[in-house]
């Protein structure tokens, strides 16, 4: 064997490597990659009216709604408006909300001591000029997990806005990622 075909062979696994990181690079301008929201260009405003409650939780969607609101402004894909100047609506019905207990105190099988409070809501998001649907889902959940102080209706007033703002963030991330 000749001292060209040994340097030829030693050279062989860089060679390779480079052609491999070529091809890669050149395959990657090919791809196009989307970052950030998959709706529709035209989509820039939003109108939220209060959610519609349908459970049997009072008030709930006074604090879902401000949730929904407070992550619309916060990811900023979408500005909000008045009704009369949005590109869209976005309806949001909330059709479950649940307590699960989660955790019990030591050495008890029968006394819960946590929680598990689950808000569950339907939206659809459709273009003011022709009500066409832009995105929907049937089912989102937020959820928090809560410790049982005191009385539940105190413990539940303070873990329904963690609740919500889960909530919140599922329905916007829903809307900005939907792919129809």
């Amino acid at each position: 064997m000749t001292d060209r075909t040994a340097t030829a062979r030693r050279f062989r696994p860089f060679a390779a490597c480079a052609l491999a990181a070529a091809l890669l690079v050149a395959a990657a301008g090919c791809i196009r990659y989307q970052l950030g929201s998959l709706l529709p260009s035209d989509i820039r405003t939003v109108y939220m009216p209060t959610c519609v409650n349908e459970t049997s939780e009072p008030l709930i969607e006074i604090d879902a709604t401000r949730a929904i609101l407070s992550q619309i402004q916060m990811d900023g894909t979408l500005r909000l408006a008045s009704e009369e100047d949005a590109d869209t609506v976005l309806d949001v019905k909330l059709t479950d909300f649940d307590l699960d207990p989660v955790g019990y105190v030591s050495g008890s099988s029968s006394t819960v001591n946590q929680y598990r409070m689950r808000i569950t809501a339907s939206f659809v998001l459709y273009r003011q000029s022709d009500n066409s649907v832009v995105a929907e889902s049937t089912s989102v959940v937020g959820w928090h997990d809560f410790d049982f102080t005191g009385d539940l209706t105190s413990s539940k007033a303070v873990a329904l806005r963690p609740a919500a703002e889960d909530l919140g963030r599922r329905i916007v991330s829903a809307i900005v990622q939907y792919w129809p």
